[in-house]
């Protein structure tokens, strides 16, 4: 059996940490008030895909143990130091991916970054949209607010921005009429 390994016990509260993590990760939650045929308010929070975030801790957990076992082995350090890379970069994915998130309220807007800072605005303080390879940067009085990468749903954020006519623009457009001048 796995679990007798004394190894294993080292590693234990971690894995039970990471279970916990994904049990209280929640998905995007859908309001819709509707009075008489009309949309008065749509409430929804946009998040990255759970599957993401669960395929990220499996990694993380396996350079996490790789790392782990290389130290013990007494492996060579640029082996150590590439686990170690990989285990990094894991915990920073898994941060960006658990707190970024996107809240609609109606026609107000909560958006809290990777590093949990929060911004309130409302979608008439949109000036335009931007897209760039399946992702969408949100501008707000001229400055880019934030972006909604490839690997998020964001058909609901996309028909808001749309019902309220603020102007989408391709990047690429952009970039080609910056280069003719």
């Amino acid at each position: 059996i796995i679990l007798s390994h004394p190894f294993v016990y080292c590693f234990k509260p971690i894995c039970y940490g990471m279970i916990v993590a994904i049990l209280n990760y929640h998905s995007s939650i859908i309001t819709i008030i509707v009075k008489n045929d009309n949309i008065l308010c749509f409430n929804y929070t946009i998040k990255t895909e759970k599957f993401l975030v669960v395929a990220f801790i499996v990694g993380t957990i396996f350079f996490a143990c790789c790392t782990a076992m290389s130290l013990r082995a007494k492996e060579d350090m640029f082996v150590i130091c590439i686990f170690g890379i990989f285990f990094l970069v894991g915990i920073s994915g898994i941060v960006n991916m658990v707190m970024w998130k996107l809240e609609v309220n109606g026609d107000e807007i909560t958006w809290r970054s990777t590093f949990g800072k929060k911004r309130t605005f409302r979608f008439e303080d949109i000036t335009y949209c931007e897209r760039k390879k399946g992702s969408v940067r949100v501008y707000v009085n001229g400055e880019k607010l934030f972006t909604i990468d490839s690997n998020i749903d964001k058909e609901e954020f996309m028909e808001d921005i749309e019902r309220r006519r603020i102007p989408v623009k391709s990047y690429w457009a952009n970039q080609h009429k910056k280069n003719r001048k």
